[in-house]
């Protein structure tokens, strides 16, 4: 067999050009690679861990950006204060943030009154979430709750609840704020008794249990059964406490 001769710059270019046809964007600048100290194998090694971790990363970039968070909160910068917030329990939290609920397909409902951080919690238990590969959707209680009311009009409920459902985390934010009549509050159920024991579902409520069938509908027997299958094998996280924004102004 003959060997093949090419021209350096040639090769070079060669090289570049079929790097960014099969999107290997590490091999684009791979003479940043190559070092004497190097065996060919070493080199290879190092350009395939780089182009692996720009990847991670762009699906990382991928699932926040489809996550719709409105704002991207972490762990690191929520306060955990005793004082502010008696029953927070920190280790509890640290826990969720492993991600072992996801794997169980149990869910997370924080509940009590307003600005006690309960969206920042939850919206960084999320992201650790993304982070570990899962892929999470952000939606307010009223926005899905009409997003639903418009699709049922529409007669694509069913696909859209399928695609709902199609993520990991559904985070199910300001439950409690805005009331809904019988058919807002059934459409919400159907989203719960579709994930139920199947995904994992995370809530936000700024009313404790006994407080939600003033704003789902006033039924009783269905605001039951949707805490029901919502809090079934779930971690509860009672956070009230003192009014954080109010506390800092």
């Amino acid at each position: 067999m003959k060997k093949l001769i090419h021209d350096p710059v040639s090769l070079s270019e060669d090289i570049v050009a079929i790097s960014k046809s099969l999107k290997l964007h590490s091999f684009i600048n791979y003479k940043e690679y190559i070092k004497n100290d190097l065996s060919t194998e070493e080199v290879l090694y190092q350009l395939l861990k780089a182009e692996q971790y720009i990847k991670d990363e762009n699906k990382y970039k991928y699932r926040i950006k489809n996550a719709g968070f409105p704002i991207i909160k972490t762990l690191d910068t929520f306060e955990f204060d005793s004082k502010r917030l008696p029953d927070l329990n920190k280790d509890v939290v640290m826990e969720l943030a492993t991600c072992k609920f996801v794997e169980n397909r149990q869910n997370i409902v924080a509940v009590e009154n307003s600005g006690t951080g309960k969206t920042h919690l939850m919206t960084a238990i999320c992201i650790e979430a993304i982070t570990n590969g899962y892929t999470v959707k952000f939606r307010r209680a009223s926005d899905i709750v009409t997003q639903m009311t418009e699709a049922a009009s529409e007669k694509y409920l069913s696909k859209f609840i399928k695609n709902v459902n199609s993520c990991d985390i559904l985070f199910i934010d300001e439950l409690g704020f805005l009331s809904f009549d019988a058919a807002g509050a059934s459409l919400l159920f159907q989203i719960f008794a579709a994930r139920y024991e199947t995904k994992s579902t995370v809530v936000t409520s700024n009313l404790e249990f006994s407080k939600w069938v003033t704003f789902l509908g006033k039924d009783e027997q269905m605001t039951s059964a949707l805490i029901g299958r919502l809090v079934h094998q779930s971690t509860v996280l009672n956070m009230n406490g003192e009014n954080y924004r109010v506390q800092k102004r």
